[in-house]
């Protein structure tokens, strides 16, 4: 199972390097440090979890900061709002999760199960 999350992480990085604007590239890499952390809870790698614990915090940080960095006329900005408040909620969920061990031991429980879920799906 730490093998999946391993190469599916490596994958989101690989993703990252394909983007070509900051927003999805921000999403991806917040992605690929959820997998990440995953894998390194899992496999007990410690440099690996400790590296996108602190790399979690400051993606999460430069996309909310693409927000103020945005200069929009009007009638964009009433469509673009409503998602950048969705991107902070999630982005500050996913940071009170794996603040610390209780809740990122519950985020990687609930990860597996849902790869885990996913993957009898497909089976």
């Amino acid at each position: 199972m730490s093998d999946l999350v391993g190469y599916a992480a490596a994958l989101a990085v690989l993703a990252t390097f394909l983007m070509r604007s900051m927003v999805p590239l921000r999403l991806v890499a917040i992605l690929s440090n959820l997998l990440f952390l995953a894998y390194g809870y899992l496999a007990h790698i410690h440099p690996v979890l400790l590296l996108h614990a602190a790399l979690l915090p400051i993606n999460i940080a430069r996309l909310a900061a693409l927000r103020s960095d945005v200069s929009v006329g009007p009638a964009q900005d009433r469509s673009f709002a409503p998602v950048t408040g969705r991107i902070r909620h999630v982005s500050l969920f996913i940071l009170g999760l794996t603040a610390g061990s209780p809740g990122l031991r519950a985020f990687i429980h609930i990860a597996s199960a849902f790869f885990s879920q996913c993957r009898r799906s497909f089976v």
